[in-house]
């Protein structure tokens, strides 16, 4: 007789990746969605998906994802109370006081559901960029130089940052490249700093200056337990790339794994990562992102959770990492999980894209583009796609680092080439 499935619940911006390999696994998977792509439902035994539930769309609502959380979250919950553990992806990283209202009510009601997330004491560390550039420091690790917006409007009058342009107006609650913006001379920046006035007024102490870094982006996947901590992967970042139609300079477009990098590049890349998890408390597995320059890695920020380059690390690695990132809460299995790790010799790359729609798209162009191999996070139909917006992900897997990378444009353009038609 086959043993109970464990179950899960995964909430998260997009979920579907997570959902997949915890299926993959043997889990029993429940999900809390924005998008609801048409490849997450095979993969779950019932889900909530908040543009359906609220009869809206990407645009209108994916500034308030968070504020949804929790209602729908125990909706499922009171549905299904014997859950076993509850795992948060992206779109959450600086929701704070709604991860704090979600476990209060978890606790209230009495499940017994499993956390497998960092601690809100941790992540709130994880998030603070002065605070991890003082660990940085006490380490004589670099750092990009850096100056607080409010210290720059409250001078009389207003003194120029000491950075030369362009530089980086960046807000500390930011993931994915938004609310980030290059200035690139002194009328934009007093032009940007308007415009936050009237529309930001009560958060310009969240708001920073950095100097522009100039460099290849990378990112650094680990797993943690809390006190060790071990490497899965470095990986390039894909940033702002015109020929997926990224919406912004900075948006996340994807990645390569592994980045294909000087050994002693990735050393240092790996070194502060590992320095940073373990001097932070993380567990499971989590994303730090980079800007190398010069050969040397400046930290832009950690993302204390399950990075998006995921699924790109599993297929290069050949091994369940939300599996794994379930045990590391479990320290029995530490030993487990560091003996997978020692084995993988990894010998193919993979690319992932995100492709932004160019215009508003059509569902029978929708329905082409989910045809295609190699798409996943596949949009529905039903729903509209307008311009800007995320239409599906591309997952790559070749031999070399180029043939990985050019495989992938080539299915971004076939997508092209159905949206012309």
């Amino acid at each position: 007789m086959a043993g109970k499935k464990q179950k899960v619940l995964v909430l998260g911006f997009n979920s579907r990746p997570l959902v997949y390999s915890l299926y993959q696994a043997g889990y029993e998977v429940f999900a809390v969605d924005f998008f609801g792509d048409v490849d997450l439902y095979p993969y779950v035994k019932d889900s909530v998906i908040i543009t359906e539930k609220l009869g809206s769309s990407y645009g209108l609502l994916k500034d308030k994802f968070s504020s949804y959380l929790i209602d729908f979250t125990i909706e499922l919950l009171e549905a299904y109370k014997d859950i076993d553990y509850l795992i948060i992806g992206s779109g959450l990283d600086d929701a704070f006081r709604e991860r704090k209202a979600l476990m209060k009510s978890i606790k209230r009601i009495g499940y017994s559901i499993i956390s497998a997330n960092n601690t809100i004491d941790i992540i709130k560390k994880a998030r603070n960029i002065d605070f991890l550039f003082n660990l940085l420091h006490a380490k004589r690790y670099k750092t990009p130089k850096t100056y607080n917006l409010g210290e720059y409007i409250n001078q009389s009058p207003p003194k120029p940052p000491e950075l030369s342009f362009p530089l980086i107006l960046k807000k500390k609650k930011s993931s994915g490249g938004l609310n980030v913006s290059k200035i690139n001379s002194l009328r934009q920046l007093d032009l940007e700093i308007e415009i936050l006035k009237s529309t930001q007024k009560n958060e310009l102490t969240q708001w920073f200056f950095q100097e522009f870094l100039k460099g290849i982006p990378v990112s650094c996947t680990t797993i943690s337990n809390g006190s060790e901590s071990k490497i899965i992967s470095t990986n390039r970042q894909i940033i702002g790339l015109d020929f997926v139609n990224a919406p912004h300079n900075f948006m996340y477009c994807g990645n390569i794994v592994p980045a294909r990098l000087l050994e002693k590049d990735i050393n240092l890349i790996e070194e502060i990562s590992l320095y940073l998890a373990n001097k932070l408390g993380l567990k499971g597995i989590n994303g730090f992102d980079f800007v190398l320059r010069d050969h040397y890695p400046y930290l832009m920020e950690i993302n204390p959770r399950i990075p998006g380059s995921i699924r790109a690390s599993e297929e290069v690695l050949n091994l369940n990492l939300l599996d794994m990132h379930i045990q590391s809460f479990l320290p029995v299995c530490w030993k487990i999980i560091e003996k997978k790790l020692q084995s993988i010799h990894p010998n193919t790359y993979c690319t992932k894209l995100i492709f932004y729609a160019p215009n508003d798209l059509s569902a029978k162009q929708i329905n082409a583009i989910n045809q295609l191999e190699f798409v996943h996070d596949k949009s529905d139909p039903k729903t509209l796609i307008s311009k800007r917006e995320p239409v599906c992900t591309i997952l790559y897997e070749d031999s070399t680092f180029s043939n990985s990378f050019f495989g992938a444009l080539k299915i971004a353009d076939k997508i092209k080439d159905i949206i012309k038609k």
